[in-house]
């Protein structure tokens, strides 16, 4: 798990690197906006589901160990 937040990590980093470069692109057309609220909702729903699949792995692993 821990792997897969610091790759998310640097991803996120080098995804804000590159939209420097664009951003003033966007900016004037609002079009940045529209690009930020898509990254952040995949990058949320991928932590979302990594999430779940970690409750229901865990719930595996007790019922294994009972």
């Amino acid at each position: 798990m821990r792997k897969v937040k610091m790759s998310m990590g640097f991803l996120l980093m080098c995804q804000m690197l590159n939209a420097q470069e664009t951003q003033s692109l966007m900016e004037g057309s609002g079009k940045i906006y529209v690009v930020l609220a898509t990254v952040l909702a995949i990058y949320f729903g991928v932590i979302l589901f990594l999430t779940i699949i970690e409750r229901k792995l865990s719930n595996l692993e007790r019922q294994i160990k009972d």
